[in-house]
């Protein structure tokens, strides 16, 4: 009997069959693991068992989380050179559910908060390596003209479940707080089947790639990493502007959680619903017109237009805080889910305009090939700066004001509205010099 051997030419659709069960099945993890469950339970699960301050700071951390510890992604860069993209993603979405399911076990009290904190750093460690890793892979694997549209359709996916998965964990709490414990357990063990499928994933031209990638991995060091800064001054001002538009972004999202918490009347349902299950579930409606948006125009044209969603968001919730009109937390809730929408195909695709069609032949003026994963490298590690600097400079900035007046936090997000105010009128300035370029 003669084995016949594999086809090469594996199907674009087979391709989105793979990465459709692996993103699905992480979604319900990822959705565990958003700051607006975290904050709940921290806030309400380590109570009494350390100081407010403390508690605060480490909703401060927990939101943090997501984004800081992409400082690692310039790492991640090395390590996969010369290696399976698809199978190193699939490890460490394995080691990523497999610190939530630990998370369950983690008890109430002062050590435990720390054991709980480093399990959702680890996670979103692993997390950052396959974001960083995956937008190599969506490079090879998806034409430029459909990328939009298949990160579209792989967001809404994913985001209809984690904001299911988020309805479900506010539910639970608010009806026996200790089961959380085993929607973690559960939901992790289902997640670790889609994180070993994607190791199969065909990845076009992978052997060629990986063939130039161990050729120029001794001369890939950070220092290059960040050299596109230099030698690409579009791409710096892109940079400039995600800085301090994200900055804001990620300032609020804290003291936001320990409000809706510390000042309203609302259940921990209706506070995951405004943090997390609402804006997730907004995703599916939105994100297809910002894809639209993106796949005909380029990247600075449409934070020009998607930037401002963030600042009306902000906004909103400001102007709920300062009213005292709960029914205003949903409408700040509802355009920050129109506005992380765009979020979601502007971050994961926005550098790519930066980088040359023909980028693994192109060369900076040292000589060094340009490699696109360095871009997304660059925009990740500041991104982690940010993560690490910002949730807790809001979160202090309430405690501060709190400690002047109580009730005086409800201001703290003054200076997140500042900053992505500042953040949205650098892309519109920065679009307009790149049309008269």
């Amino acid at each position: 009997m003669i084995e016949r051997k594999p086809s090469k030419a594996i199907s674009l659709a087979t391709r989105i069959k793979v990465e459709w069960s692996t993103w699905a099945s992480l979604a319900l993890v990822a959705a565990l693991l958003e700051g607006g469950v975290l904050g709940v339970i921290i806030k309400n699960g380590f109570e009494n068992q350390v100081s407010p301050w403390l508690l605060n700071l480490s909703v401060g951390i927990a939101t943090g989380a997501p984004y800081f510890s992409n400082l690692l992604s310039f790492v991640w860069v090395k390590l996969s050179h010369g290696r399976s993209k698809a199978r190193l993603v699939s490890h460490l979405a394995i080691l990523f559910c497999l610190a939530c399911l630990l998370m369950a076990f983690v008890p109430f009290s002062g050590q435990g908060l720390i054991a709980f904190l480093t399990l959702i750093i680890i996670a979103r460690v692993c997390w950052s390596g396959i974001l960083t890793i995956r937008s190599n892979i969506w490079r090879a694997n998806y034409p430029r003209h459909i990328r939009g549209k298949v990160t579209a359709k792989l967001a809404t996916l994913s985001a209809l479940l984690m904001s299911l998965t988020g309805i479900g964990a506010g539910w639970i709490l608010d009806w026996q707080f200790d089961y959380f414990r085993w929607l973690f357990i559960s939901f992790s063990a289902l997640s670790l089947v889609g994180a070993y499928r994607y190791r199969f994933l065909a990845v076009r031209h992978q052997q060629k790639e990986l063939q130039r990638e161990v050729t120029q991995q001794s001369t890939r060091s950070l220092a290059a990493i960040f050299s596109v800064l230099k030698h690409n001054r579009s791409f710096a001002k892109y940079m400039l502007a995600m800085f301090i538009l994200g900055s804001g972004n990620l300032m609020f999202i804290a003291p936001l959680i320990v409000f809706l918490n510390e000042h309203t009347s609302l259940g921990q349902l209706q506070q995951i619903l405004i943090t997390t299950a609402i804006p997730l579930g907004l995703i599916p409606v939105a994100v297809g017109w910002w894809a639209k948006l993106l796949d005909g125009n380029h990247i600075f044209q449409f934070r020009s237009i998607h930037s401002w969603a963030f600042v009306m968001a902000i906004a909103a919730f400001l102007i709920a805080q300062l009213s005292a009109i709960d029914e205003l937390f949903y409408l700040g809730a509802i355009i920050y889910g129109i506005a992380i929408s765009g979020g979601v195909i502007g971050w994961n695709l926005g550098h790519n305009d930066f980088v040359s069609a023909g980028s693994n032949n192109k060369t900076t003026q040292k000589g060094d090939a340009e490699n696109p994963m360095d871009y997304m490298a660059v925009h990740v590690t500041l991104t982690g700066l940010r993560g690490l600097i910002m949730p807790l400079v809001g979160i202090a900035l309430y405690q501060w004001l709190e400690s002047r007046s109580v009730g005086l936090g409800k201001f703290a997000l003054l200076l997140p509205l500042s900053m992505t105010s500042l953040g949205a009128i650098l892309f519109v300035i920065f679009n307009r010099q790149n049309k008269g370029a």
